[in-house]
């Protein structure tokens, strides 16, 4: 066995044909913190033996995949993640760059990854992989980043990849941000971008490994429901955000990364109302303000809680 930094593991992902059957990488995604592999469920046996110990046997339950993947945003990476965290494959119209139109799809069963590890000694590969949850951190000081949980089906032995990172597409910058709010998503066009300081958006799909008696192994990992939550921080020069948590008022979302004309990322959450507003008044500091959002889904207008999920870029399909 081999002492090697971990920069020297790779990890690829690819998108299933067959439900749970393992595809070799068709992308490579870098990452910067890396905690996914194999783990285990136990059942710890703790009888009166006449000893003190705490427990005289663990059995293992269930064997699975799961963990975080923090990596900066590629644009044709982020693709694959979009199809398992919305559930379905998106529809791809034009030619180079291609539009990709993601539907939030209403299963419980969403499409499904196949994620591999290669280092200098194994290559594992993770069938029946799904995105858990996406967190996207945008700051000026930094690249825009996101932290993936997947859920998985326990690893197998995988023939040794080459890994390949010269088609990564383009990468998020926080200057490519355009943050806007209006009172329905028919003003989000019309309206200016918000000069904001930092932006955290979280998308949870609530997965859970479906296990069944009979095996170690998940039969499935499901999808419950999906949450969309994050925060906002700016100069606190007015009380807009603070009037809207006491109001409960409703706003219709956007957040645009546009990279340039064949590189961009627009979500649009039709119905977000502001909770835990807080003021920041540092002393030597310009006073700033801290407000976090949720969405919810637009039932007057028929829209889903993530109403436009649209990618631009250069790969023909997903």
């Amino acid at each position: 066995m081999t002492k090697f930094v971990g920069r020297r593991g790779s990890l690829g992902i690819a998108k299933e044909t067959v439900k749970g059957t393992g595809v070799a990488p068709s992308y490579w995604l870098p990452y910067v913190t890396m905690s996914f592999f194999d783990r285990t469920e136990t059942a710890t046996e703790s009888q009166g033996m006449g000893n003190i110990a705490d427990q005289d046997s663990v059995y293992v339950t269930m064997v699975m995949g799961e963990g975080d993947v923090e990596s900066q945003i590629y644009d044709q990476g982020l693709g694959y993640i979009l199809a398992s965290l919305l559930g379905a494959v998106p529809v791809t119209t034009g030619g180079n760059p291609y539009t990709h139109t993601y539907t939030l799809s209403q299963t419980n069963v969403p499409q499904t990854l196949s994620l591999l590890w290669h280092d200098p000694d194994r290559d594992y590969l993770f069938p029946n992989a799904v995105v858990e949850s996406l967190k996207i951190s945008v700051e000026p000081s930094g690249i825009v980043s996101y932290t993936i949980h997947f859920k998985s089906k326990k690893a197998k032995n995988w023939a040794t990849q080459t890994p390949d990172f010269t088609t990564l597409g383009s990468k998020f910058l926080h200057q490519h941000l355009i943050f806007k709010l209006a009172s329905n998503v028919a003003g989000l066009g019309a309206a200016s971008a918000i000069s904001l300081k930092k932006l955290e958006l979280t998308i949870d799909r609530k997965t859970i490994f479906d296990q069944v008696m009979g095996t170690t192994d998940p039969e499935d990992v499901l999808s419950q429901e999906i949450s969309v939550e994050g925060s906002l921080e700016l100069n606190l020069e007015d009380d807009t955000y603070r009037n809207y948590m006491i109001a409960g008022t409703y706003r219709s979302a956007e957040i645009k990364f546009l990279a340039s004309s064949s590189s961009s990322l627009d979500l649009v959450l039709p119905r977000v109302n502001f909770t835990e507003f807080e003021p920041d008044f540092k002393l030597e500091e310009i006073a700033k303000q801290k407000i976090n959002f949720k969405g919810s889904y637009d039932s007057a207008n028929g829209l889903d809680i993530i109403s436009t999920a649209v990618l631009i870029n250069t790969k023909t399909s997903y």
